[in-house]
């Protein structure tokens, strides 16, 4: 049976300019519908407190009974900390200990066709000894001579049903049943690293949501209660071991896993037969990064992956490596003993076999010198003042140089540009040679390699004229923003002698007046500015970690100055002659909504043409966290819709985007469809809602309160009401619970 293709999930961002990862069972779902309301212009009602869960439970003790029964003590809350009862709580339990190896055996086992796996229980005896507080005693019986030294777990998870909501609660507790102290943990990986992309993390139905839980039961080794025998613990279908450290690592892996590549699939059969194939997942950024998982800073073992590296979790990436037989590796390996006597933790020596030496992202080489570029001043040739005028040549001074202060020749740089955009209320494209009239397919931008700049001059700076001019109708501010990189050599003594890498510099964007009287600066609604937030929790350092463009363009800032309301793929898209084509948007508002919505997109595929004429197919996304969430990547309040402001506020223009252009085999415009902007935002994720033929209106179809034209977005949708663009956008719940919603009469 071919699994890649019988239970395909595509990964996100699958393509070279956009990767990433995604558990195909990750994503809880949520969908939002809208109905007639009254607007309003009160102040918008902020989210709820994540911790405002109506299921708590906390696990005050454990013991181990003279009979060999585990009995925990629990404590069950709700949102305010007043006790509760069980009614209505499902609750599993677990107990497992920790072993030599570090990790943990589950005392409850199943056999799943002929392999012993690790599960959990429910029909224990519970007795209620206060308001919220229940002693649990497990129905299973530990073995006669357990090891009373040993550290011991009891891990739970319960689910209770609200209306539509099911409110969750993890717990674990460590303790040694012969009284001691307890000296031996696990905790290698922490949930909050794994929330920074799959937010929340929900597996088995969504009720398994902290790693404390997932690793009593995901372990590399079980004990079968027949035999006594250790042994794997395999998914006996598919035969791969569902141990965390190896399986969590494979799925990251996904595409890149040298068996995968070779062209046998990674897949997990789970409950009810399901087939979960992993074998296209791309992580979202250099998988060498370790510590985007393994973060000292909220795992206390966390560096437990360069201080005891293992053939199982090392083995679970490097797939095609036979340790038993030497293969991919230079020596016989039988156990773990000799791991770490070659593969140190740290050499001070980039790119050797010491653990973090071998997993050195190139791009991030502490050899490498750095490239900074600076934006100093924008002036008018003709004037010699800071208003470049309409009609007039832009002169800017910038700078380049390494982190230590060189100047760095510009003559040196692989690939360098100056960009210029405008106005800010809404870039679009526009003729830099005249009159600015925009003319589809031509320039969305002024783009010039400034490589005849004069300099640099005794403060390192270089200056240069533009050729195109500030277009004759130009008003307002504009933006001129600089990309470039410069090859590097790298190198080391382990797998990579030498390696050419594409170092790039963070774009930098100056804005400049035209006909205002100081410089407007563009909005900002999306940041990758901040380390480990918004695009970075995921991607990492853009042109480090995750590449776009060749590495040239790595902030959102810079990259709107192309991706506008006015531009699509037009001049990339192939066009056969005597053919039509219909090109696709490249908004950034609408894009990056729609890349990330993806799977979940209704018009399908989702398809965009990049450089080169190359085809990149986004409808295989599968988002990994909850798409309700605009936070993920939104800034504070540039998700609403403020009344008679337009779609962000009163510096905004309500410019139109152009949804698609039909051209035929020699790109004669024949046809072109816009839409208005805050039509074009929320039909970029809601793609099934119908919108009228000129782009001005809503059909009806698929939108509960009818046809409406997008002025009476407002009426149902601005910021505090009911219906408001921020509050059915509210993690973690469902919109049936977040808000009391009016429906149409």
């Amino acid at each position: 049976m071919d699994y890649r293709v019988s239970c395909i999930r595509r990964c996100l961002f699958r393509s070279y300019l956009f990767r990433a990862c995604v558990f195909s069972f990750l994503l809880i779902s949520i969908s939002g519908g809208c109905s007639s309301g009254g607007g309003g212009s009160v102040s918008p009602t902020p989210p709820p407190p994540s911790d405002e869960n109506k299921l708590n439970i906390e696990i005050l003790d454990a013991f181990i009974g003279d009979d060999n029964r585990t009995v925990a003590t629990i404590k069950l809350t709700d949102e305010n900390g007043s006790p509760i009862t069980r009614d209505g709580i499902s609750i599993s339990f677990i107990i497992a200990r920790i072993v030599e190896s570090g990790e943990y055996i589950d005392y409850i086992t199943r056999v799943q066709e002929g392999a012993v796996q690790a599960t959990s229980e429910n029909g224990g005896d519970y007795q209620q000894v206060g308001p919220g507080l229940y002693n649990y005693t497990f129905a299973t019986e530990l073995p006669a001579g357990y090891d009373r030294s040993q550290t011991h777990t009891v891990a739970l998870y319960a689910e209770k049903v609200i209306g539509s909501q099911a409110f969750v609660s993890n717990a674990t507790f460590d303790f040694v049943p012969d009284g001691g102290t307890v000296r031996t943990i696990r905790d290698i990986v922490a949930t909050q690293s794994c929330n920074s992309c799959h937010d929340p993390l929900a597996l088995h139905g969504g009720v398994r949501r902290d790693v404390g839980v997932c690793i009593t039961c995901h372990t590399s080794k079980i004990v079968d209660p027949e035999t006594g025998a250790t042994v794997d613990q395999i998914d006996p279908q598919s035969g791969n071991n569902i141990g965390f450290n190896i399986m969590i690592h494979k799925i990251h892996m996904g595409e890149m896993l040298p068996s995968v590549e070779a062209g046998d699939p990674y897949y997990i059969v789970g409950f009810n037969d399901s087939i979960h194939d992993y074998s296209t997942v791309v992580f979202p950024q250099d998988n060498r990064n370790c510590t985007k998982c393994h973060n000292e800073s909220v795992a206390v073992q966390a560096n437990d992956y360069k201080l005891k590296p293992t053939r199982a979790s090392c083995g679970s990436c490097h797939d095609d490596v036979d340790f038993a037989a030497a293969i991919n590796h230079p020596t016989v390996q039988l156990n773990d003993n000799n791991c770490s006597g070659c593969h140190i933790p740290q050499s001070g020596t980039e790119f050797d076999i010491s653990v973090t030496g071998s997993h050195t992202v190139p791009l991030k080489a502490s050899s490498l010198p750095g490239l900074n570029f600076a934006l100093i001043d924008v002036r008018s040739a003709e004037t010699g003042d800071t208003r470049v005028g309409p009609g007039e040549h832009a002169e800017v001074t910038f700078s380049i140089k390494t982190n230590a202060g060189a100047v760095v020749d510009i003559a040196e740089m692989g690939s360098i540009s100056l960009v210029i955009a405008g106005p800010t209320t809404d870039y679009n494209i526009q003729d830099y040679s005249g009159t600015g009239v925009e003319i589809p397919g031509v320039n969305n931008v002024l783009r010039e390699v400034p490589s005849s700049a004069e300099g640099p001059d005794e403060n390192g700076n270089y200056i240069y004229t533009f050729n195109g001019i500030i277009p004759t109708n130009a008003t307002g501010t504009y933006a001129v923003g600089i990309e470039g990189r410069i090859p590097r050599m790298v190198g080391g003594e382990n797998l990579i002698l030498f390696e050419e890498v594409q170092e790039a510099g963070r774009n930098q964007v100056y804005y400049f007046a035209v006909t205002d009287a100081v410089p407007v600066p563009r909005r900002i609604v999306v940041d990758n500015s901040t380390e480990d937030e918004f695009c970075n929790a995921c991607h990492g350092v853009f042109s480090k970690d995750f590449s776009i463009h060749g590495n040239l363009r790595n902030d959102t800032e810079y990259c709107v100055l192309c991706h506008n309301p006015s531009n699509d793929d037009i001049l990339v898209r192939p066009v056969e002659p005597g053919q039509t084509a219909i090109t696709a948007s490249i908004d950034f508002r609408e894009m990056i909504h729609k890349i990330h919505t993806g799977e979940n997109l209704t018009v399908q595929p989702y398809i965009i043409y990049g450089f080169g004429g190359s085809v990149h197919d986004f409808g295989e996304v599968l988002y990994p966290g909850n798409t309700s969430d605009c936070s993920a990547c939104h800034l504070p309040n540039t998700n609403i819709l403020d009344p008679g402001n337009g779609i962000l506020g009163p510096d905004i223009l309500a410019t139109v985007n152009r949804e698609f252009t039909k051209v035929d085999g020699v790109n004669v415009v024949l046809q072109t469809f816009s839409t208005q902007p805050v039509i074009t935002v929320c039909t970029s994720c809601h793609d099934n809602v119908g919108v009228t033929p000129d782009g001005a209106a809503l059909t009806g179809e698929n939108h509960l309160a009818g046809p409406q034209p997008e002025s009476a977005c407002v009426n149902c949708h601005a910021a505090g009401d009911p219906l408001g663009a921020a509050e059915v956008h509210l993690p973690p719940l469902p919109p049936a619970e977040r808000i009391n919603r009016p429906m149409p009469e």
